[in-house]
């Protein structure tokens, strides 16, 4: 039986409704338009984005908003305002996240939701996750120098790591050449079907190609670990470049690694294909200057997606990866298409211009209600110094409303080059 998250709403005015679920998803409820679940917006028990729950059959975690009044699972309360505190000031608290189990009772206000979990054994009540780092980010941080052995490659020593693995120097053996050898731990059981799927998933990402797109030159797996050869970039990645010149780049460095980059997602949009994962981290360059330009880990978000294989991305995503999500990603998990790529690419070039987020993220606040309320600070408000035809184009690719966005990289990238001509 295919693994299934199914929540039947059991009283309130929703009662009689049913959401399922059988791959990698979110749902929304509140009082909003663009929630999953929408209670009245006369109806006062709930908030606006009241909670989040990300699914990844046979995982669900629930996360409260900043509700009001909490979130309550097997009548233990979550979550919460206190008296005369501000949604902005209850997010800039840790927000509550719960994972789910099979049998567990969520209720807000009159309205009760019933969870069933298919191909999930446990029956335990509901938990609340810790605050240690979740998955291969806490492994790592453990256990820094502890690639597994390869077949057919000397791995070296760490390079990059993220939220989904790590990245390794390594020689093939095969022919010498340098690669960098990326290691990722799945965060789920990984069966037959579940590896197949990946395989079939990562061999179409395989045979995107083109100079503006690192190389995918082989992959395997061992256990729940799964390793990929890519094409190695001496330069490191955009991030890495900008801890070495904090406070913003050159207009000129920054708009020509937003080109070249674009010159790269265009051609994997007009394939059919969406990122879902840019951000500084994965831009990675030829050199320690800035030059040449390549879009990273096409495909590899996807595809673990795909396959059941990631966990939790937007509940448990690393922070850097929040600040560069569009707001879509939260209320449209499956149906991201390259103008959602378009976004992610727009709030990279922002940061790179100005070393800011197009969203204002205090201190210490949570991210989630941030994206979910919209709104962006134009870029000259960050700079005034920058042109205004090209703080135009950034401030269109970044914008909440999806229509009024440019809609593929190729749009994106002719309005910049024409901003700076």
């Amino acid at each position: 039986m295919a693994d299934r998250v199914t929540l039947k709403v059991s009283a309130g005015p929703l009662a009689g409704r049913v959401f399922s679920y059988d791959r990698h998803d979110t749902f929304l409820f509140g009082r909003s338009p663009d929630c999953h679940a929408e209670l009245a917006a006369t109806d006062t028990t709930a908030s606006r984005h009241h909670f989040l729950l990300e699914v990844n059959p046979p995982h669900a975690r629930l996360r409260d908003l900043g509700s009001l009044n909490g979130t309550h699972v097997n009548g233990q309360k979550h979550g919460g305002r206190g008296r005369q505190e501000s949604p902005e000031e209850a997010s800039r608290r840790r927000l509550p996240e719960v994972d789910l189990r099979d049998g567990d009772q969520i209720r807000v206000g009159a309205t009760v939701f019933e969870v069933a979990i298919e191909g999930h054994r446990s029956t335990a009540p509901a938990d609340v996750p810790g605050d240690e780092e979740a998955g291969l980010e806490g492994l790592l941080a453990v256990r820094p120098a502890a690639p597994m052995e390869v077949p057919g490659y000397a791995v070296g020593r760490m390079i990059g790591r993220g939220g989904m693995g790590a990245v390794y120097l390594a020689k093939r053996q095969e022919d010498g050449s340098t690669v960098a050898l990326k290691v990722m731990l799945a965060q789920s059981e990984v069966d037959d079907a579940a590896r197949e799927n990946f395989q079939r998933e990562i061999e179409i990402t395989r045979s995107l190609r083109h100079p503006r797109i690192v190389s995918l030159i082989d992959h395997g797996s061992a256990g729940s670990t799964f390793y990929f050869a890519m094409e190695y970039c001496a330069g490191g990645s955009v991030a890495d470049l900008q801890r070495r010149q904090p406070g913003g780049l050159p207009l000129p460095l920054s708009v020509r690694i937003a080109l070249e980059a674009l010159e790269g997602l265009a051609h994997a949009h007009e394939r059919g294909f969406v990122h879902r994962d840019l951000k500084p981290e994965n831009l990675l360059l030829a050199d320690d200057v800035g030059g040449g330009a390549k879009v990273t880990d096409f495909g590899l978000a996807k595809s673990f997606q795909q396959a059941g294989l990631s966990g939790m991305t937007a509940t448990g995503a690393v922070a850097g990866t929040l600040y560069f999500m569009p707001r879509e990603q939260l209320t449209q998990f499956r149906l991201l298409k390259p103008v959602s790529d378009v976004w992610s690419m727009g709030a990279t070039l922002y940061h790179m211009l100005t070393g800011a987020y197009p969203r204002e993220f205090r201190p210490g606040e949570d991210p989630l209600p941030v994206i979910l309320r919209g709104g962006i600070v134009p870029l000259r408000a960050r700079d005034p110094r920058l042109p205004e035809r090209v703080a135009a184009v950034v401030d269109r690719s970044v914008v909440d409303a999806v229509p009024e966005r440019y809609q593929t990289a190729g749009e994106f990238r002719a309005a910049l080059a024409g901003a700076v001509s």
